[in-house]
């Protein structure tokens, strides 16, 4: 056997080591942010797993029961609530004019008694978070340092504007003030941000979503007419997860990722005996598109469930823009392997589609599995 013939088996068997992954379930932190002359605070609603160190990063790890953790003693929740200080003070960073400016956590959780968390669907245990610092006079720039190590994604919801976003390791200026103590909401570019996270979302986060594409790409592996299906895909989605945010429709999100999974399966499989893309694979393109924007709605709904209706829109084009730049990004790196491998071309198209199916029907069973 050839080592071409090897190389390619051996990409065979990456995509379907790739089954177990399980795209469009991201972490993220969300706060308000308020500012006065007497404060800055940001304050959100924190899921108690995401901020304890033993679960952290553990993909195995359950959330926390809401019910439970209210019945936990004062001294058990003294040593709760000093973790969670720590691991904020490990995520968050701010300066004010390119100095360092240091915050306090408070909980207002604990400010009535009993004790009485926020609720959440499903029983999951959140604490409101609260960080306060004390304003500096000007000229400077109070600007928020995001230093996660996982996947997930900070999103500050100011009281007027778009909301932003960073993802892991990136920035956000939240505000400036001037020589009087006057001070003004920065204008970020919010949308490239936003866009920044929609390709996030499908490189490196969206297994499912890449194989999607390299199995359009793998059935007609010319640039152009890729490209055109790429643009309608987005299209379908982008309509999809636009009704989804707004609240137009609701769905089962496990059905979704099972169904999802079945148009990878699918895309895989017909790849084996279409000849050419006609108008039933333009229409099935199309609706597997409708699809995947349901998948898509169950991360940026959750991200945008405290921001007003209003303050949508920005979010909804960046994310859509970023999803679609992502895609190209596929379609060109896999056009361009593929050029270099060109006498090899009908063996990938056969081993890549048969991956692909494999790793559809795999994520199927497992999530058919989560059923029960």
């Amino acid at each position: 056997m050839s080592n071409s013939l090897i190389f390619i088996i051996s990409c065979a068997l990456i995509l379907l080591s790739t089954g177990h992954a399980c795209a469009h379930k991201i972490d993220s932190m969300e706060f308000n942010f308020r500012e006065s002359s007497e404060s800055w605070i940001l304050e959100g609603e924190i899921d108690l797993t995401y901020m304890l160190p033993e679960f952290r990063g553990d993909p195995d790890a359950e959330a926390l029961s809401r019910r439970e953790m209210m019945e936990l003693s004062a001294e058990d929740w003294s040593v709760i609530r000093e973790k969670i200080e720590k691991t904020a003070k490990k995520l968050l960073a701010f300066t004010f004019a390119d100095e360092d400016l240091p915050f306090s956590v408070s909980f207002p959780d604990f400010d009535k008694t009993p004790l009485l968390l926020p609720e959440e669907q499903q029983d999951v245990a959140l604490i409101t978070l609260r960080l306060s610092l004390d304003p500096r006079a000007g000229p400077g720039t109070l600007t928020l340092f995001w230093l996660d190590d996982l996947d997930a994604q900070l999103i500050i919801i100011p009281k007027k504007g778009d909301p932003y976003i960073a993802l892991p390791g990136g920035e956000i200026s939240l505000l400036a003030v001037d020589e009087s103590g006057e001070s003004t909401q920065e204008v970020e570019d919010s949308l490239f941000a936003w866009i920044k996270s929609g390709f996030a979302h499908v490189v490196p986060l969206g297994a499912d979503h890449i194989l999607f594409i390299l199995g359009i790409f793998l059935l007609c592996p010319r640039l152009k007419p890729l490209l055109g299906q790429s643009l309608l895909f987005t299209l379908a989605h982008s309509i999809t997860l636009t009704m989804a945010v707004k609240g137009w429709v609701s769905f089962n999100t496990t059905y979704i990722e099972i169904l999802i999974a079945t148009s990878i399966a699918w895309i895989g499989i017909e790849n084996l005996w279409l000849k050419k893309v006609g108008k039933r694979r333009i229409i099935i393109i199309f609706a597997f598109g409708l699809l995947h924007g349901l998948g898509f709605a169950s991360v940026l709904g959750e991200i945008l469930e405290s921001v007003d209706s209003s303050r949508h829109l920005l979010p909804l084009v960046g994310f859509n823009i970023g999803v679609e730049a992502a895609q190209v990004a596929i379609l060109v790196i896999a056009w361009m392997i593929l050029r270099y491998l060109q006498s090899w071309e009908k063996p990938i198209q056969i081993l890549g589609s048969i991956a692909i199916a494999a790793a559809g029907i795999l994520w199927m069973i497992e999530r058919i599995g989560t059923l029960s």
